[in-house]
């Protein structure tokens, strides 16, 4: 069956949406939305606490939003604030790290004037609880959802034990957290409207958590807790050497392991009675682990991916990002281009943050008349 393209541009071109978010979580929660035509307008304060590189950051999630420089927590300025979302469909507030400025989201407040809006409000633990008064930056609370117990994630890469819990790179954990905010406005700007006039309490750690499920489950259904240095294994493969870098494997199914030992010439081991079913493969991973090691690095990336990949082995090259820059499949599908020669309506969920060069935000006004 042939792929069909399909526009996604203007699915939400009749929504009016405001950001009034003072973190990436918000700010990407409604760079999504304006990916898919939705008119967002953003306020963001002058006197903001973002080193110079995040503002670039928010600068290109700003992009294709329209953007007033003000403090919407200064009481001066609530009318304005009322006035900005008279009309709108939904705002997006998000919490600074350090606190909310009025010690409460101004959603409220916005709400009794405006009725039919509905308000995303995002904060590190939530609106309530012990911890929703807590101070916490991207780094606090990527890792208060526990990943800090899972990175490095590789759990077949034998060296990752010997390594110091990390995070993911950039603001994984703020992207994540925006994206799935995104999930839930998209949830209530196409629903029977129902939520009008409600605040959707979204937290970041709980948005988190949602990456941690198979790990989760294992602790109610078996009482076993799984970190890092214990983890889940189910599958064979994980980071490889190649003859030129890396490539990753996750075989997960007899046929994955049957195309493996083909791609890689069916090695004596591979056929051995010792390692014929998944269980038997697990059960010794750390073994089969340096084998395959041993194998793979007889052969570049480049032909263990495609011959992998025709053999129906889950395999992918490691790539740097100076290799993501000029490889020829994301060039085709234009990701780096230089973000002003894009429509600003198209559906790009990448180049706005990717390209910086040639930058312009969206229309900027002083004030309201």
């Amino acid at each position: 069956m042939p792929l069909q393209s399909t526009n996604f541009a203007g699915v939400l071109e009749e929504l009016s949406i405001v950001d009034l978010s003072r973190g990436f979580a918000g700010a990407f929660c409604g760079h999504a939305l304006a990916q898919l035509g939705a008119k967002v307008q953003a306020v963001r304060s002058v006197d903001t606490d973002l080193y110079s590189e995040e503002k670039e950051r928010m600068v290109a999630l700003d992009r294709c939003k329209a953007v007033e420089s003000f403090d919407c927590y200064d009481p001066e300025n609530l009318e304005r604030v009322a006035e900005l979302c008279r009309g709108a469909a939904m705002v997006i507030e998000e919490r600074p790290y350090a606190g909310w400025p009025a010690h409460q989201p101004i959603a409220a407040k916005i709400l009794a004037a405006e009725p039919d809006l509905t308000a995303i409000c995002i904060s590190p633990f939530g609106l309530s609880g012990p911890h929703a008064h807590y101070a916490a930056a991207p780094l606090n609370t990527y890792h208060s959802a526990g990943h800090a117990q899972q990175i490095p994630c590789d759990s077949l890469w034998p060296e990752y034990k010997t390594r110091p819990p990390v995070q993911a790179g950039g603001y994984w954990g703020e992207s994540q957290a925006g994206l799935l905010a995104a999930v839930a406005a998209l949830a209530i700007v196409t629903g029977n409207g129902n939520w009008k006039g409600h605040i959707i309490d979204c937290s970041k750690q709980e948005a988190l958590l949602q990456m941690h499920w198979t790990e989760l489950v294992k602790y109610p259904n078996s009482g076993r807790l799984i970190d890092r240095l214990e983890p889940s294994i189910t599958f064979v493969g994980g980071v490889l050497p190649s003859s030129d870098g890396f490539v990753q494997v996750v075989a997960l199914e007899q046929h994955q392991w049957e195309g493996l030992v083909k791609l890689l010439g069916e090695p004596e081991w591979m056929t051995s009675e010792d390692y014929e079913s998944q269980k038997m493969r697990v059960a010794q991973w750390e073994k089969v682990t340096k084998l395959l090691a041993q194998e793979t690095a007889k052969h570049t990336r480049q032909m263990l991916f495609t011959e992998g990949q025709a053999l129906g082995v889950p395999i992918a090259p490691i790539m740097s990002i100076a290799e993501l820059k000029v490889d020829k499949e994301l060039s085709r599908r234009g990701v780096f281009d230089n973000a002003s020669e894009l429509s600003p309506s198209a559906p790009r969920w990448d180049n706005s943050v990717f390209s910086y060069e040639g930058l312009e935000r969206g229309p900027s006004k002083k004030g309201i008349k």
